[in-house]
């Protein structure tokens, strides 16, 4: 029987994600812009081009509330991991179309968000299950 995770443990996970999330992206983020897919001809947000400090913001941020939110599934429902789980799938397959709402985007800019969005999801999703099935 696995047992449920404290709120420490959760946050715990989320902060192993959010180092590992943002250390990733940030490589991402470096290589497609010295390769020319990130560029600072798109915006991202009027007048504002994609720089690391949103990519590492991004990273963090919303891990260690997505860490919180499976604190409260696990202390909640009986299927914590596997209700979170089934949200985070469906939540990053509808974020995988936001990228393309962005103003001229070419189709490697949006990939690279996209590749982005998926890193913080398998990250989340495994440090949850490491902490889960042994003491993280």
């Amino acid at each position: 029987m696995q047992t449920k995770l404290t709120l420490g443990q959760s946050l715990k996970a989320g902060l192993f994600t959010a180092i590992a999330a943002a250390l990733t992206n940030a490589i991402i983020f470096f290589i497609f812009k010295s390769i020319g897919i990130f560029t600072d001809s798109i915006f991202i947000d009027k007048d504002t081009n994609l720089t690391i400090v949103p990519v590492l913001i991004s990273s963090i941020l919303p891990t260690m509330i997505a860490a919180f939110v499976f604190f409260l599934f696990e202390k909640y429902s009986n299927k914590g991991y596997r209700n979170f789980s089934i949200l985070s799938i469906v939540l990053v397959i509808l974020s995988l179309f936001s990228p393309f709402s962005i103003p001229n985007v070419t189709l490697g800019f949006a990939f690279g968000l996209d590749l982005m969005h998926l890193v913080i999801v398998i990250y989340l999703l495994y440090f949850i299950k490491k902490a889960k099935t042994s003491n993280l």
